[in-house]
């Protein structure tokens, strides 16, 4: 499993911006903090990955190819679902990283789930009878 965190995530889609170029080789950004798409674009471009991934699901489903054959394509798709939802994230001002954490913790308390993410995210902890035991960090 990677290390990847939201931060490195964010600052390398960041660094990308100026240099994301269309299939013709056109630069599709001219602002450095991709504001010359609206909050509608960069949702609209989660959700296409989301439904190309949604897709591959949909064939393995009805049996055209194993989900070991598909697993490459859709682990792809699913990376670009992040990397835009990141983007998302970053124009609607959003620490997507701080966000899960949050989340995440709210939804253990509702659930009754023993099970929580560290404040800084750095690792994971369970709470039971009183006791806290890290998982991994």
């Amino acid at each position: 499993m990677s290390d990847l965190s939201f931060d490195i995530l964010r600052k390398a889609n960041q660094e990308r911006l100026l240099q994301f170029k269309n299939p013709k080789g056109e630069l599709v950004h001219r602002k450095p903090d991709g504001s010359d798409w609206g909050l509608a674009q960069w949702c609209n471009a989660v959700t296409g990955e989301l439904g190309e991934a949604a897709n591959i699901i949909k064939k393995v489903e009805r049996g055209d190819y194993s989900l070991d054959e598909a697993r490459e394509s859709l682990a792809k798709e699913l990376a670009d679902v992040v990397t835009y939802l990141d983007l998302l994230a970053f124009r609607a001002g959003v620490d997507l990283g701080e966000a899960t954490v949050q989340k995440f913790n709210e939804v253990s308390t509702r659930v009754g789930s023993t099970v929580f993410i560290t404040d800084s995210g750095g690792g994971v902890f369970r709470v039971e009878d009183g006791f806290t035991a890290f998982l991994c960090d």
